[in-house]
């Protein structure tokens, strides 16, 4: 094999564990969340996982990185509590705002689709502003993009589980 071969094997090879690792790992929290419901910490695991691959992939089309503006715990009362997560991309500048936009739009709904989110509503808002909701049933995880353009364009995200018992 060819040293050309062998480096784009070898990350082929790396994402090909990272995605045998992903499925596992959902496979196990699936069957141990059916047995007894789910948990606080295996769907604050699914919101983490989730809005990292969604804004990482919007990123990497970007070439821009993501950044984690917030992620704690919410108490709902009774041992309960929900898990909420903001993150955001800078976006490039330059590009025509509503190209940038409607870019962006279609990045992060393939992203979210992929891992098993529906739309809750058509994304909606002006020209230079979009927003758009997106759940998935198991564990429940709401995600919610916020898309600016003009002079600072980015894209929020802003995901939260249910209330869960806490057992962090």
């Amino acid at each position: 094999m060819s040293t050309a071969s062998q480096s784009t094997s070898a990350p082929r090879c790396l994402c090909a564990l990272a995605c045998g690792a992903c499925l596992a790992v959902s496979a196990v929290t699936c069957v141990t969340s059916c047995a007894r419901g789910p948990v606080l910490s295996e769907s604050a695991v699914r919101l983490r996982t989730d809005v990292a691959l969604v804004l990482g992939h919007s990123a990497r089309r970007f070439g821009v990185q993501p950044r984690a503006l917030a992620d704690h715990s919410v108490p709902c009362g009774d041992g309960l509590a929900r898990r909420t997560l903001r993150a955001e991309v800078r976006l490039p500048s330059g590009a025509p705002p509503r190209a940038l936009i409607d870019q962006a739009t279609a990045l992060s709904l393939d992203a979210s689709a992929q891992r098993g989110y529906r739309l809750t509503g058509p994304p909606s808002g002006p020209r230079r502003d979009r927003s758009f909701t997106l759940t998935r049933a198991v564990p429940q995880v709401t995600l919610t993009v916020r898309l600016r353009g003009g002079r600072h364009p980015t894209m929020t995200l802003d995901g939260t589980t249910a209330c869960l018992p806490d057992d962090t």
